[in-house]
C-alpha cells in the first residue's frame, strides 16, 4: 500500500540527500552515482516520489479592495470595466509614458500555495495581454539552482475582447441614446471642458454594433507560490488618424480566481 507524507518535507528530503550524494563525491574525487550509471543525465537523482494535491478555489471581484491584495496603480480611469492597468504606469495613459517605475499591478498574497491563476477582464485596445511574477515556496528550487536563470515570470498574449473605448462610446450634444453612468461623466480624466457632462452624456457605440466587445481570460499554472504580482495591457496597432491608440495600452481587470493548496502529499509507491 502506498504511504503518503507531506509534499514540501519530501521534497526536502529529498534535496538533503542530493547534498549529502555532492558532499560524497567532493570527499572521494568521483562522481555519485557515476556519469555512465545515471537514468537521467547530468542529474545524480534517485528515483522522486510523485505529488498529489488538491486545491481550494478563491474568487476576488473588482475593485479588489481586500485585505491581502495591494494595489500598485497610477491609472485614474473611472470606466466601468473593471480596474484599469496601464503598463506605462503613467497618470492617465497618456502623459510621462516613459517613467523608470514599474508599470502598475496588483499583488496578491495567500495563506496558502497559489498553483493556478485564472484572469478575466479586457483589453483597451485588441490583442490584450496579461502578465504575472510570482514568489515561490520553498521546495520548488534545486539546491544548486541559480534562480535568476528562470525567475517565475509568465506571459500570455493575443487575448481579444475589449470594453468599449471612451472615443467610439461617447457622441456629443445628443439626447438620445444610453445614459453614461454620472460618475463617469463627472470624472472623465479626459476631460478639458466644464460642461463636459452636458455634453458628453449618451453613448453611441454600444456592443450590439461593436462586435470585438466582450472579456478575455488567460490562465496560468504556476510553480506553489505566495504571493503574485499581476499586470496587462493592449498591444497597440495604431494607425496615422487614430489619435487615441498610442495611449490606450489599458488592461481592464474584472476578476480573479487563485487556486491554493489544500493537501499536498508525496506517495511512496
Amino acid at each position: 500500500m502506498a504511504k503518503r507524507k507531506d509534499g514540501v518535507q519530501d521534497r526536502l528530503e529529498h534535496f538533503a540527500k542530493l547534498g549529502r550524494m555532492a558532499e560524497e563525491a567532493v570527499r572521494t574525487g568521483k562522481p555519485v552515482p557515476p556519469m555512465e550509471d545515471r537514468v537521467v543525465k547530468p542529474f545524480a537523482d534517485p528515483i522522486q516520489n510523485v505529488i498529489e494535491f488538491t486545491t481550494i478555489t478563491r474568487e476576488y471581484h473588482h475593485p479588489f479592495h481586500y485585505k491581502n491584495i495591494t494595489h500598485h496603480c497610477f491609472c485614474n480611469d473611472p470606466s466601468n470595466a473593471g480596474i484599469e492597468i496601464n503598463p506605462c504606469n503613467s497618470i492617465d495613459g497618456r502623459t510621462d509614458p516613459y517613467k523608470p517605475e514599474p508599470g502598475d499591478y496588483i499583488e496578491l498574497v495567500e495563506e496558502r500555495p497559489i498553483v493556478r491563476l485564472v484572469i478575466i477582464g479586457s483589453a483597451c485596445t485588441p490583442p490584450g495581454w496579461v502578465a504575472i511574477e510570482a514568489e515561490e515556496c520553498e521546495g520548488f528550487r534545486r539546491p544548486d539552482e541559480m534562480v535568476e536563470l528562470m525567475p517565475v515570470r509568465m506571459r500570455i498574449e493575443n487575448l481579444w475582447g475589449t470594453h468599449v473605448r471612451g472615443d467610439c462610446w461617447i457622441k456629443d450634444g445628443t439626447d438620445t441614446g444610453i445614459p453614461l453612468p454620472e460618475h463617469f461623466t463627472n470624472n472623465w480624466p479626459y476631460n478639458y471642458q466644464t460642461d463636459f457632462p452636458k455634453t458628453h452624456r449618451y453613448t453611441q457605440v454600444t456592443a450590439n454594433n461593436y462586435p470585438l466587445a466582450g472579456m478575455s481570460c488567460a490562465i496560468f499554472e504556476l510553480p506553489a507560490s505566495k504571493k503574485v504580482r499581476i499586470m496587462g495591457g493592449s498591444l497597440t496597432y495604431g494607425w496615422t488618424n487614430d489619435g487615441a491608440s498610442s495611449g490606450d495600452n489599458h488592461y481592464s481587470f474584472r476578476m480573479i480566481r487563485a487556486d491554493v493548496l489544500g493537501k499536498y502529499e508525496a506517495v511512496e509507491e
